[in-house]
């Protein structure tokens, strides 16, 4: 990136103080799973970067685990965010070659980012809600083992999507299928991974409402890691969105009632303007931003 580039992005930076969190006016569906721990803060916003909204995610699991034990376990957090135009998401150890159709994103223009979690590599855009939990192992002991971590995320996540589908009427069986996806009967539209560091995890995935599901064949490759659940499938044949072309729901009204229910899920209710360390997410995510999501070293060197 230029240093004009990046002085124009840097301009354009959103203060997180700035973060409110989404309000849904949409009947309320039937009642659902509530943790019993302490409420988390909500953080819903989108970032003008791809490159931002990849640094904020690592600031937040980077801050929270270099606080000690006292002062940083009541800070458990909720992030939904979604991108505005497409992007190609490397897992931490992905290669570039074997999984990214790189011709055809340089000829669309389209960003090839890597993050900080595992995993392999996805497109993200509009249609495709983001979203992150920062859990603190203080609180849940127990998730240090990644099955139950796994287990316990994704029922969360599945017990949402599944309300707000019955918000809808609509006929959506949702389940829990390979190591950490969502399926429609055998059709994924949801993929996570975790981040862990020694005090707190950072768990984060997709949820496809309406995205436009050619972007995955223009730009990924067929995974070389693949759940057996898949069975080889293209693309084009293995993932879906949870709302059809024909479907009369507004995608802008599923979305919101998906943040609602993710934020019911996870006793998501205090505002992120109280959050005490705030102010060190902000800077911690600028500096990531500068000095590692502006790298085309980090991104594609591997």
């Amino acid at each position: 990136m230029s240093r004009r580039t990046l002085a124009a992005v840097e301009k354009n930076c959103c203060a997180l103080s700035d973060i409110k969190p989404a309000v849904s006016s949409l009947p309320v569906a039937k009642q659902i799973r509530i943790s019993p721990k302490t409420p988390m803060y909500l953080l819903t916003k989108t970032l003008p970067t791809a490159e931002e909204n990849l640094a904020l995610d690592e600031a937040l699991v980077e801050v929270a685990d270099q606080q000690s034990t006292e002062a940083g376990s009541e800070f458990e957090t909720l992030r939904l965010w979604e991108l505005t135009e497409p992007c190609v998401v490397l897992g931490r150890a992905s290669k570039v070659a074997e999984e990214v159709r790189m011709a055809e994103c340089q000829r669309d223009r389209v960003p090839v980012l890597r993050r900080v979690s595992g995993g392999a590599s996805i497109v993200a855009g509009p249609g495709c809600l983001m979203y992150s939990v920062l859990i603190s192992y203080l609180h849940r002991p127990a998730w240090r083992a990644l099955d139950i971590a796994h287990k316990e995320v994704m029922t969360r996540i599945r017990d949402a999507v599944q309300a707000t589908a019955d918000a809808f009427h609509l006929h959506l069986p949702i389940a829990i299928d390979g190591t950490c996806d969502l399926t429609i009967g055998d059709r994924k539209f949801s993929g996570n991974a975790l981040r862990c560091k020694r005090n707190w995890m950072l768990y984060h995935g997709t949820i496809m409402y309406a995205m436009p599901l050619n972007a995955l064949t223009d730009y990924l490759k067929e995974p070389p890691r693949q759940p057996q659940y898949r069975m080889q499938r293209a693309h084009e044949t293995f993932v879906a969105n949870l709302l059809v072309p024909s479907s009369l729901v507004s995608p802008a009204s599923f979305r919101l009632e998906i943040e609602r229910q993710l934020s019911l899920v996870w006793s998501a209710t205090e505002p992120w303007e109280t959050n005490p360390l705030k102010e060190q997410v902000e800077t911690e995510y600028r500096r990531l931003f500068q000095n590692r999501y502006t790298d085309p070293k980090w991104h594609l060197d591997r």
